[in-house]
Parts: C-alpha cells; sequence; structure tokens
C-alpha cells in the first residue's frame, strides 16, 4: 500500500509509520517538523503545514492507498483535507478522541460508537471540551462527506495514550512522583478509565487499514484491562518496586487548600469505559495486557528518557507540604 500520514514523525505517529514501512508498505510521513530523526531511512519525508490548504493540496499531486490523519482538530481543518483528498484515496483515517463523549447528554459509561448518533450534545458547552468540541466537528465533516460524496473515511477514537516518547509526559508525573518516594494525591481515583499504548495504536491503524469495509465507520480503540487510577498507579509501584503511599482527600478539601490537580493528569469527574467490542468482532483486535506496556515505558522513561521534568511536578515541594498537612488532618 501507499500510505501517507498526517502527523507521522512524533509519538504514536512515528511508530505508526515505523510499523506499516516494516510490513513491506510505501509511507510517507507529513509534518512541519520534517526531516525529523527516528524513522527508518526509507520513509519518504514531506515538509509542510496541516492547516495550510495549498502545503496539504501539494499531497494530493499523487494518488494515495491510504491517508492517516493524525493531526486534524476542527471541521476547517476537515474540510480542507475533504476537498484536497476526495478521489485521491482509497481510505482516509480520520484519529478522533474518547474525548468526543462528555459533549452528549446521558452518554454513559461504557461509552458506545453509537451514543454520539443518538444523543443530543449539551448545551451550552463549557470550554473545557474544547478539544472535544473540535474532534468531534471534525467527525461529522468525515462522516458527512462519506454519506454525501462516498469520501471513504473511518474514523478511530482512542481514550489516553501511554507510551515512550509521549509529549503530554501525563504518565511520567505519576512514575516521578513513585521514583521519589513522597506521597500521591488521587483526586477521582475510584473512576475507572482505559487507556491505550502507543504501539497498540499503530496496530490498530494496520488492522483498519487491512479490513474490509470500514468505510463510514467509528471504532472505539483501548486497552484489555478497564483500570481505575487506583489501579494504575499500583500497577506501576509493582513494576518500580515501589511501595505507593496514596492518599485520597476529597475535592473540597484539596480545592481549598490550593492542590494543583494538574499533579494528577488522569482524574475525571466520573467513569470512564470505552466499549471496544466492535472492534473487537470486526478489525479482530486484541491489545497488549497492560502489565506488559506498562513496564516497557516504565522502563523507558526511568533509563532513557532525557527530556525535561512534567511542568506539574516544579511544586513537588509544596505537595508534600500539602501531603503532610492532609495526614496531620487524618
Amino acid at each position: 500500500m501507499k500510505i501517507l500520514i498526517l502527523g507521522g514523525t512524533g509519538y504514536f505517529g512515528r511508530e505508526t509509520a515505523a510499523r506499516l514501512f516494516k510490513a513491506g508498505h510505501d509511507v510517507t510521513v507529513f509534518s512541519r517538523r520534517c526531516p525529523a530523526d527516528g524513522l527508518p531511512l526509507d520513509v519518504k519525508q514531506a515538509r509542510g503545514d496541516r492547516g495550510v490548504e495549498i502545503d496539504l493540496a501539494r499531497m494530493a499531486v499523487e494518488q494515495w492507498d491510504a491517508v492517516i490523519d493524525n493531526i486534524c482538530y476542527s471541521a476547517e481543518d476537515a474540510e480542507k483535507a475533504v476537498r484536497v483528498f476526495n478521489g485521491r484515496t482509497g481510505l482516509y483515517i480520520f484519529t478522533s478522541s474518547a474525548s468526543v463523549y462528555p459533549l452528549f447528554e446521558g452518554a454513559a459509561s461504557p461509552f458506545r460508537e453509537n451514543q454520539t448518533d443518538l444523543l443530543r450534545l449539551k448545551e451550552p458547552l463549557k470550554e473545557k471540551y474544547a478539544y472535544g468540541i473540535g474532534k468531534y466537528a471534525a467527525e461529522r465533516v468525515f462522516l458527512g462527506a462519506f454519506l454525501e460524496r462516498r469520501f471513504p473515511a473511518a474514523v478511530l477514537r482512542p481514550p489516553a495514550v501511554i507510551g515512550p516518547n509521549d509529549p503530554t509526559l501525563r504518565a511520567y508525573s505519576y512514575w516521578l512522583r513513585l521514583a521519589d518516594g513522597g506521597p500521591l494525591f488521587l483526586p477521582g481515583f475510584a473512576f475507572a478509565n482505559r487507556f491505550i499504548f502507543s504501539r497498540d495504536m499503530a496496530r490498530a491503524f494496520e488492522a483498519l487499514l487491512l479490513s474490509e469495509a470500514p468505510y463510514g465507520k467509528t471504532y472505539n480503540i483501548g486497552g484489555a484491562e478497564t483500570l481505575t487510577l487506583d489501579d494504575f498507579v499500583k500497577l506501576s509501584a509493582r513494576v518500580m518496586h515501589r511501595e505507593p503511599e496514596i492518599l485520597y482527600p476529597d475535592y473540597r478539601w484539596l480545592k481549598e487548600n490550593g492542590f494543583d490537580f494538574e499533579a494528577s493528569p488522569f482524574s475525571m469527574a466520573g467513569d470512564f469505559v470505552l466499549d471496544v467490542s466492535k472492534a473487537e468482532k470486526e478489525l479482530d483486535w486484541r491489545a497488549t495486557p497492560a502489565s506488559a506496556w506498562l513496564e516497557e515505558t516504565i522502563n523507558w522513561y526511568m533509563f532513557s528518557y532525557t527530556g525535561p521534568a512534567p511542568k506539574n511536578y516544579a511544586a513537588r515541594k509544596a505537595e508534600l507540604a500539602l501531603a503532610a498537612k492532609w495526614k496531620t488532618r487524618s
């Protein structure tokens, strides 16, 4: 297959490019970062801005068997892609997000793909939902183009992606705190989530590329297990051979005492579990067990990562003082 990846120079985009190239596909990546290190030498790189239509149009001079779009965040960007690639690709995979589900009235965990078709959008939508709003708007453009013009779109909705080279450093926020031996606050610890390993994202794209009839369909994709944040931290501690000290103050106390909730990036205000049975059935999807990908990823951060600490770790001293205050109060 001749495959174009929009945003294939970092994180799971880079892993996807490497995996597809290794499988024998002709792969090109498109990004403002090109030329970028870390990709196989025979993966072609094209420099350009996803938001500039003329840059995108340069990539449609050639015919593609598939385009994977990891860097579309709005309806406007989606409309550009439909104009440019209509008739120029056999399949167009849009990487959306599970963040679309909180936009809907009555959406309940485990979230199923059809909830976004059956339920009404909340009114008004709060600014904190901006990322999900943009992704959902783009979905509507791509799927609408499929219905109206047979544009060959398919949509993937992943949850939080964890793996080596994650630029958000969200998971690393917890592992640093486990490594320093101090206590961790876990607001919202009881709520469930599905995570997905970055290498599994690459496998998910490959599965969709090889599926028989993905057109016009949306798929949730996620990990093998449903984990609470408590489970995630305790599994991580086991991998790191640490005995975690976990604190569970109520939200009100933390807010009143100035806790920076960015220190626990995976905390949330409710259950957030994706139903991945559609992908399991139609794409023969199977995820890597959490214990395996946690060990690989933690070891990479502990022994190979040389970048800065997460910004939320800068206030660790104040966080430890707050932990002492909570334990005294208790």
